[in-house]
């Protein structure tokens, strides 16, 4: 990482204040969300089933659909119920790839199982549109359906978990028979191929059998990374230099072969079969004259693995992140700490566009900063301050539409691949995420320790949003070296006032490894401390380490009056939050119903039932 970019992190935020402009705050933040998601609203109230000759069809209202449901727009809202109704009835006829893909990808999000055939059919017409590079263009080039057809493909009910619907794979069979042919062009780009990518993860566990396609993608990425810039081109395998939000395109596509990667080394091995019976039975089975009992050798106990070497997947997301964060200290330094956004420069060019591409890479991996800059807090202050006094964040470069959904996305840092970011972000990929050199780690110069080193190799910054107290003893607890680490810990537990509580939430996005689980521990411990009422507010609040933190301290408190609370917290949208309420649940009552890792909505409903019913029984 070069001085230039690390300066740049640095003075980011710095910058901001110099200008003169007040840093934007979480309630800033907050109120820019809702502002957004109320002009989306108030725009889609009766929502579009025709689009004239758009090329992008119901591709903007899927997307003010997306942004409205991570705004916390509830499901019955007139607004979301009319997008909803309106996917529903244009989602059969869609044979291009951003239209299907953002379909998909917001009937995902809405969690609805009835929706779930609607869901393999785009993801099946995806399968049919990928080119022979891997990548997507702008048409799959199938042909429509007859009415008769598409009357019995809406008729069509759930198929089980995870299963392709037997009548959707007679319909594969027959668009596989279609395009042998009839040829796909080979022409596409790494923009229509972004979305495709999403979209063709989250059809996986729906049941669309997607693996070559994944093959494919990563293939395309390693193979057209450019070696002078790490990033990738517009269009096309031969390497080069698009805009920089191809940077973002090539890391989602690395990183669906990066979780491929990791479920194959991170699978169980299979049980071996139990010794079959011996089919005469002993004659004195209790006599150790003739049958001695042996002594069972103890398994020898599980050796850590050396560090992983760094493979072509490892280096080639080190040389994007690289360039992307190259990319992003030319921003911050151009906006004076704020990521300057500019909606004349070309599409990926610094617009709207490129920042929730960012966004998606940010979460997706799981990093607060890139090239030294935080992202989402010089991102956010950007937003909040360019956004329209109607709530909208205009039409250059996209229609307003667009670019308010890309706007709300990103301040809601959206995630629409958890099950994605949860193999991308495992523990065993840190060092490969953050394009780290293998083996030993340095030593500290009193050879006492190792030298912990951020995951994309810059400084911690943490200047707080606002200047606050919290963000103070934030920044306090993060910058503590390990002498002083467990002493300000304990006093930011102990010590009495919300701004301890504030802190702590502050501090735990920006640690890494032990000091992240510490700090989460201290905050759920010192959440024991709270009434019951003060616990359940906190288990509904925007912040998803307050949450998770209160729905631990629940648990902790050993009061099975909190069930009903614990079981709620099984419905949330961030994972982090629903492994602590299962974990809280069987810790209390010894049962587990689930539900699974990343489980979609509709598996969420199905697991809280089956608690109620529990606790129902318990009562009689």
């Amino acid at each position: 990482m070069t001085a230039t970019v690390r300066c740049a992190g640095l003075l980011a935020l710095l910058l901001i204040a110099g200008t003169g402009a007040r840093a934007a705050t979480p309630k800033d933040i907050d109120a820019a969300k809702k502002k957004g998601a109320d002009w989306l609203r108030a725009k889609y109230k009766s929502a579009p089933t025709t689009f004239g000759g758009d090329s992008n069809g119901p591709g903007p209202m899927c997307m003010a659909g997306l942004a409205m449901l991570e705004a916390g727009v509830p499901g019955d809202d007139p607004a979301v119920k009319a997008v909803t109704a309106a996917i529903r009835e244009v989602g059969w006829t869609q044979t291009r790839t951003y239209p299907a893909s953002l379909c998909l990808l917001y009937l995902d999000r809405y969690g609805d199982p009835a929706d779930v055939p609607l869901i393999q059919l785009l993801g099946l017409r995806l399968l049919m549109g990928q080119t022979s590079n891997g990548g997507w263009g702008y048409d799959f080039y199938l042909p429509g359906l007859s009415a008769e057809d598409l009357a019995a493909l809406k008729a069509l009910k759930p198929p089980p978990v995870g299963k392709l619907h037997p009548d959707l794979e007679k319909y594969a069979q027959a668009m596989v028979a279609y395009r042998a042919k009839t040829a796909l062009p080979p022409a596409d780009d790494n923009s229509n191929t972004q979305f495709a990518v999403i979209a063709m993860w989250v059809s996986r566990k729906h049941g669309v059998p997607v693996n070559d396609a994944l093959a494919l993608i990563e293939r395309r990425f390693r193979a057209s990374q450019s070696t002078q810039t790490g990033g990738w081109a517009y269009s096309g395998v031969t390497p080069g230099q698009g805009s920089p939000a191809m940077y973002c395109a090539g890391l989602i596509g690395l990183a669906t072969g990066i979780a491929r990667r990791e479920e194959l080394l991170t699978r169980p091995e299979p049980k071996p079969e139990p010794k079959k019976a011996d089919p005469e039975p002993k004659k004195t089975p209790d006599d150790p004259f003739f049958n001695p009992k042996t002594t069972e050798p103890k398994p020898e106990p599980k050796k850590t693995p050396p560090p992983r070497a760094a493979d072509a997947l490892d280096l080639a997301t080190r040389a994007a992140f690289i360039g992307l964060g190259a990319t992003l200290a030319d921003m911050a330094r151009e906006g004076r700490g704020a990521l300057a956004i500019k909606d004349s420069a070309g599409h990926g060019h610094g617009d709207l566009y490129f920042l929730w591409s960012v966004e998606r890479v940010g979460v997706l991996y799981g990093v607060e900063k890139i090239g030294g800059v935080n992202w989402y807090e010089a991102g956010a202050h950007s937003l909040v301050f360019t956004q329209q006094p109607d709530g909208s964040w205009g039409d250059k470069g996209y229609a307003a539409d667009v670019n308010t959904a890309f706007a709300v996305l990103f301040l809601c840092k959206s995630n629409l691949a958890r099950d994605l970011s949860g193999k991308v972000q495992n523990e065993s990929t840190t060092e490969m995420r953050a394009g780290l050199p293998t083996g030993p780690a340095p030593k500290t110069p009193d050879g006492t320790g190792t030298v912990t080193k951020d995951p994309l190799d810059v400084p911690v910054l943490v200047p707080g949003p606002a200047g606050s107290e919290a963000a103070t003893l934030a920044a306090e607890l993060v910058r503590s070296g390990d002498q002083d680490w467990t002493k300000v810990l304990n006093k930011l537990r102990d010590s009495k006032g919300a701004v301890n509580t504030q802190a702590l939430v502050g501090a735990v996005g920006r640690l890494d490894g032990d000091r992240r689980r510490e700090a989460r521990e201290a905050l759920a411990e010192r959440l024991t401390r709270m009434s019951a009422e003060t616990l359940r507010a906190m288990a509904k609040t925007d912040e998803a380490e307050l949450r998770r933190a209160a729905v631990l301290a629940m648990a902790m408190k050993d009061d099975r009056a909190h069930l009903p609370d614990l079981v709620a917290a099984l419905l949330d949208d961030e994972d982090l939050v629903v492994r602590a309420a299962r974990a809280g649940l069987r810790s209390l009552t010894g049962q587990d119903f689930g539900p699974a890792p990343n489980a979609t909505a509709g598996e969420k409903k199905l697991v809280v039932q089956s608690w109620q019913d529990w606790i129902g029984k318990q009562k009689k």
